[in-house]
């Protein structure tokens, strides 16, 4: 389930079912993916958009909160590939599996431990057409398909979360299993000048997951710290991030 303004998008099966969160009446039922036997996994709702993730897929659907058309499609697989190579990852675990709009970044968590920041942003010059979806795209990010708009008559000046992964972020620390969820928290707020009366705030970013690996040493050898053999690199981690707040709070 997902709030999206007034309306609420759940997810059933491959389809995504509007209600409306007032007369709960169903306003619209469309298909997020076009096989029935895949699974809608995470929902996510910033401005004008709507990002979705499928179950056993790596990629990523954006949908118009309002019109409900479907804005682009992004595949991560490519662009983990590239910065990690393919000595490290299982490809049979190249999914999403968590998933966060936070701050205008889009934080991705995938079966294989990896955790991706993308800024999202509503221009559409940055962004990468193909025709193809078999075909990939000659930047780092893959493929990056945009859809042009059927409703010529909309017009919605509200923010549409393009999502374009040349710009995406890649942390070296994740996990060794899949991303279970993602959290955001508001943290401690900094002064930047004591002359100033803003101050900025903070962003906690959380991620949950067995295991702690930095993909740029690999695995290490750590003996083992319970009687049974488990080290302290398997067991269950939360991965902290901070990050700046979009605006400045001005403080009274």
């Amino acid at each position: 389930l997902c709030v999206v303004g007034n309306n609420i998008w759940a997810a059933y099966k491959n389809c995504i079912v509007v209600v409306d969160g007032e007369s709960l009446q169903i306003v619209k039922v469309f298909a997020a993916h076009p096989r029935r036997d895949s699974q809608v996994r995470a929902v996510q709702w910033i401005g004008a958009g709507v990002w979705i993730s499928i179950r056993l897929d790596s990629t990523l659907r954006l949908y118009h909160a309002h019109t409900y058309e479907h804005l682009q499609d992004v595949d991560i697989e490519p662009y983990v590939t590239k910065m990690l190579g393919t000595s490290r990852l299982d490809f049979s675990y190249m999914r999403t599996t968590a998933l966060l709009v936070s701050n205008r970044r889009l934080w991705i968590g995938t079966g294989t431990g990896v955790v991706i920041s993308v800024p999202l942003s509503d221009s559409l010059e940055q962004k990468v057409e193909t025709s193809d979806t078999k075909k990939t795209s000659g930047g780092p990010g893959g493929l990056v398909r945009v859809y042009s708009s059927s409703n010529k008559d909309v017009k919605d000046v509200a923010f549409i979360p393009y999502c374009n992964l040349t710009q995406a972020q890649l942390s070296f620390h994740g996990h060794k299993d899949s991303v279970k969820f993602f959290l955001a928290v508001p943290g401690a707020p900094r002064v930047v000048d004591d002359d100033q009366e803003a101050e900025l705030r903070k962003m906690l970013v959380l991620s949950g997951g067995d295991g702690y690996i930095d993909f740029r040493i690999g695995e290490e050898n750590e003996p083992p710290v319970t009687p049974k053999g488990v080290r302290a690199r398997d067991m269950s981690h939360l991965i902290i991030w901070e990050v700046d707040a979009e605006l400045p709070v001005v403080s009274s």
